[in-house]
């Protein structure tokens, strides 16, 4: 066969492909707006730092949470995150059950990002935000468990951080649930959200700072 037949008959099962590919290919619809996991994850032991002290498993126990990954020296993507998640926020009902929804910023920048600072910087966005940081070995754990990457170079003149943007669920039994993007309809995600919250009804608790009791 030459090789102008062949080129033209790969061309041929290519097009064929694409074709039959975009024809069964799911179509993109609203519940597509979260990843929701099919088998959940149980979020391992952690325990990070707030302004108030402690953070640990405890601290998201009994409601559903929101986490987002971070650092304060980040211009744009990090604010702009915060932002989605403050539009989210407001879309989402004030309670679920008997407890608040629980929205969380963790710093992965801890040499640069002391718990007080980043609680301050949070509460620009929204009062209720919670900001944490920790070891970098706990931040490592806790990461993981999210399926988030991030990785600090601290050269002396090339201080670089790079991270995953998108956003983490976490369920009021400590289970890793879902993810979204930081770029999603923050319209479509809370009409998801809201629906999975009415379709899994948990005994709730409050804390309202968000402190580990461990």
């Amino acid at each position: 066969m030459s090789k102008p037949v062949i080129v033209a008959s790969l061309l041929s099962l290519a097009l064929a492909l694409g074709a039959a590919l975009a024809f069964f290919a799911p179509r993109p619809i609203e519940s597509q707006a979260l990843e929701w996991l099919e088998s959940p994850r149980k979020v391992p032991g952690f325990r990070l730092e707030s302004e108030h002290g402690a953070f640990a498993n405890s601290a998201l126990s009994g409601r559903w949470s929101i986490v987002l990954f971070g650092f304060l020296h980040c211009a744009d993507i990090c604010p702009a995150g915060l932002g989605q998640m403050a539009r989210l926020a407001g879309r989402l009902p004030d309670r679920v059950g008997e407890s608040a929804i629980t929205f969380v910023f963790v710093s992965i920048d801890p040499a640069r990002d002391a718990p007080a600072d980043i609680s301050q910087f949070v509460r620009h966005f929204d009062a209720e935000f919670l900001g944490v940081t920790g070891r970098e070995e706990q931040l490592a754990s806790f990461t993981s468990a999210l399926g988030v990457r991030f990785r600090v170079s601290a050269g002396p003149d090339d201080y670089r951080v790079a991270h995953s943007t998108g956003f983490s669920i976490i369920d009021p039994a400590g289970n890793f649930r879902g993810r979204f993007r930081a770029e999603a309809d923050m319209r479509s995600v809370a009409r998801a959200l809201t629906a999975r919250f009415a379709a899994e009804p948990f005994q709730l608790h409050n804390s309202p700072t968000g402190v580990s009791s461990e």
